[in-house]
């Protein structure tokens, strides 16, 4: 769990670092790029985010049954 945990964070960071470049790019096809880069790393770490979610979840549920 703790891996997709720092991989979510990286994710954040990377679609940080590419939402940066968007604003300071003097092209306007790098602008868009780096935006859509920072759009597919914001999803990808919205996911690994809410994976860590269900796998909660399911261990909840799991632990209750068992009681």
């Amino acid at each position: 769990m703790w891996d997709a945990l720092n991989r979510a964070e990286r994710y954040r960071d990377l679609a940080e670092e590419c939402r940066r470049l968007a604003a300071t790019s003097l092209s306007a096809q790098m602008r868009s790029r780096f935006s859509r880069m920072a759009e597919y790393y914001s999803t990808l770490a919205e996911g690994r985010t809410s994976l860590r979610r269900l796998v909660a979840m399911a261990r909840v549920a799991e632990t209750a049954r068992a009681n």
